[in-house]
């Protein structure tokens, strides 16, 4: 995927006008001048507002498109190896140089012999290389590399003593002795090593006798072990991770962008409906964070348990800019800054951040995942303590707060006092991220705010973005391989055709199989042309399925096919889909919240939950219509179906 970077040169087209980027003026305004010399400026907010809504478009033949980024590295010098080893290199060079005389080529043996003598003399040296040792060294002289003339003494090394027999029983003293909770001294090693070669030794012949090493012979074997694992053995797992734990978190981060920490938390608050006014629980929150300048880069607030489509969301929404999204809310005051590909990100263990989708789609961006070891959180602390401070400053202090703790909560009532709904929530939490959290002072920034700490490096920070918007969402998307018909692709059971894809499937071979790229909306899918090496778009042929959940589609048809039905007509999986959520309404009438917890404990498995069965049609055929990842920017023609585990299906 092709990015770019707000520099100087950078060919963009605005309103069907080619203009280039002159420079910044003295108010941070963008200079952008067209092929006559008519200049047109524009600011920053200006010009990402324009390019996410594509009025601005980034030319794609140019120089000035921005990289992914990659590691230099130098080969090693003379001073990377032991000072007798470099001098014996420069020796070597000398009498190479001595005998060729700026030439490239060795003379003939008879010349050689004699300038091999001058040089000697001039070394003070008694002893003359040989013709075959000079050619060896001119063979490896090349480029006139001084480093290849170190001798390989590197290689060379002791015979291991302790070998086949020896070893094996060294290995049984090391299992059963020495790898034990009651850490015994590496004496005792030694002295029960050495009486089980006698016992050995005791029922074999004189010329078939075992060779004792020694005692250093033994220290040094158990010296090659791999400390971390001894210590697993000897002091425990946890343990072991603490005591190494400096050694791998020594970490500076030198600027924005350089590493992004990402996590879930559910937020200490309960929701209502918007229509009825009832609980429906508690929602989850996904952030990410930039780990130098401490900004907010995204954030997704979903009922349902995280998953792969939350995270692909939340990253895309964090390296797009954020303008045109704060229209949606018109209190907040301040801009959002925060944008651009990041060059790693942190992540936790969870399944979601494994998925196969996730990791083609950061390596296709140049992202590096840098997962964190087991039960290790202080490694992404900064996002950690956001939740933390994120809870003090704003989720504790609204009405129908469940606080952290029992403690905490005392005799507040929260069931009685909830009254925020999700889109009130929301317009809260942007609020208090851009006028609050990004404006306030931080300790670790030294008192300056990330809004601050941004805006003064951003400057000096090359950002990149997609030159095409539509690539980022199709990277970041769920994928699969179909084969191609008459009657278009199908993914997931929905169909999908077009006149490109009619085009593409004539000259494709017969029974070959295309990547498809795919969101939770039903209404298009991505298609790879392998012949243009592009991406399609294609729509979906049935219109009526624009804006649904892919997901809760897909349960509602299974719903039909458990009750009987062996082919569902649109209208019936319509009608199933209503019902869908009609059976979610009267979850949410439910106000018993211990049932409802009781259910929790009960149904609660890792993808979800597993509705129990119920005097409803719907619910009788077993269906887990919660068991499906939804999220606030699914777009359904009906009420947004939540769950969430302080709230089930009354029982």
């Amino acid at each position: 995927m092709q990015t770019f970077s707000l520099k100087v040169k950078l060919v963009v087209v605005i309103h069907g006008t080619t203009m280039s980027l002159q420079r910044w003026l003295i108010d941070r305004r963008l200079l952008f001048v067209d092929q006559l010399g008519e200049p047109t400026t524009l600011t920053e907010r200006e010009f990402y507002l324009g390019y996410e809504r594509r009025e601005i478009e980034i030319c794609t033949d140019q120089p000035y498109l921005g990289e992914v980024p990659f590691v230099r590295n130098v080969a090693p010098d003379l001073t990377c190896f032991p000072s007798k080893h470099s001098k014996e290199a420069l020796r070597r060079r000398t009498y190479l140089e001595g005998v060729m005389e700026g030439q490239t080529m060795l003379p003939n043996i008879d010349i050689l012999r004699d300038k091999l003598k001058e040089v000697a003399k001039k070394l003070e040296e008694v002893c003359v290389p040989s013709i075959s040792t000079i050619r060896r060294w001119y063979s490896r002289f090349v480029g006139g590399n001084v480093v290849k003339l170190v001798p390989k003494h590197s290689d060379k090394g002791r015979v291991n003593v302790i070998s086949g027999e020896l070893e094996e029983i060294l290995q049984g003293v090391i299992e059963e002795v020495y790898l034990q909770p009651e850490r015994h001294k590496i004496s005792i090693v030694v002295a029960e090593y050495l009486d089980r070669i006698d016992e050995k030794n005791a029922t074999r012949l004189s010329s078939h006798q075992l060779k004792k090493p020694c005692g250093m012979t033994v220290r040094r074997y158990l010296a090659k072990l791999d400390p971390y694992e001894v210590d697993v053995h000897r002091l425990g797992k946890h343990a072991a991770k603490n005591k190494y734990r400096v050694a791998g978190e020594v970490l500076v981060v030198s600027n924005i962008l350089d590493r992004w920490e990402i996590d879930h938390t559910l937020l200490d608050v309960l929701l209502v409906d918007e229509e009825t006014g009832l609980i429906i629980g508690r929602p989850y929150i996904t952030v990410v964070l930039d780990k130098f300048s401490r900004m907010i880069m995204g954030y997704l607030i979903h009922l349902s348990a995280p998953n792969t489509e939350t995270v692909l969301r939340v990253i895309e929404r964090s390296i797009r800019p954020k303008a045109d999204f704060l229209k949606r809310f018109p209190k907040v005051q301040n801009e959002w800054r925060a944008h651009g590909l990041p060059a790693r990100v942190v992540p936790d263990n969870a399944a979601e951040f494994h998925a196969d989708d996730l990791i083609a789609g950061f390596n296709e961006l140049g992202i590096e995942i840098m997962y964190p070891r087991s039960r290790g959180p202080e490694m992404k602390g900064s996002v950690e303590r956001f939740f933390r401070t994120q809870n003090l400053g704003l989720i504790h202090n609204l009405p129908g707060t469940t606080f952290s703790n029992i403690q905490e909560k005392g005799d507040y009532k929260s069931e009685k006092h909830a009254c925020f709904t999700l889109a009130q929530l929301e317009g809260c939490v942007v609020k208090w991220i851009v006028d609050g959290y990004h404006q306030t002072p931080h300790r670790a920034l030294k008192k300056r705010t990330p809004a601050q700490m941004w805006a003064s490096v951003e400057a000096d920070r090359l950002i990149r973005l997609p030159v095409d918007p539509d690539a980022l969402e199709c990277i970041l998307a769920r994928r699969s391989s179909v084969t191609v018909h008459h009657y278009g692709i199908e993914v997931g059971g929905h169909g999908y055709h077009s006149p490109e894809l009619a085009e593409l499937r004539m000259r494709m071979t017969p029974k070959e199989k295309i990547s498809v790229r795919y969101r939770d909306e039903l209404g298009h899918v991505w298609v790879h042309d392998r012949f243009r090496n592009v991406f399609l778009q294609v729509p979906i042929k049935d219109k009526r399925m624009l804006g649904l959940s892919r997901e809760l589609w897909k349960a509602a048809e299974k719903a039909l096919q458990d009750s009987g039905s062996n082919n569902p007509s649109f209208e019936q999986v319509h009608q199933c889909y209503r019902d869908l959520t009609e059976d979610v309404e009267e979850a949410r009438r439910s106000q018993i919240l211990r049932k409802r917890r009781a259910v929790a404990r009960a149904k609660l498995d890792k993808n979800g939950w597993k509705v129990p069965a119920a005097k409803s049609p719907i619910a009788s055929t077993g269906m887990d219509w919660l068991d499906m990842p939804l999220t606030t920017d699914i777009a359904i023609p009906f009420k947004v179906i939540h769950r969430h585990p302080s709230g089930g299906p009354k029982s």
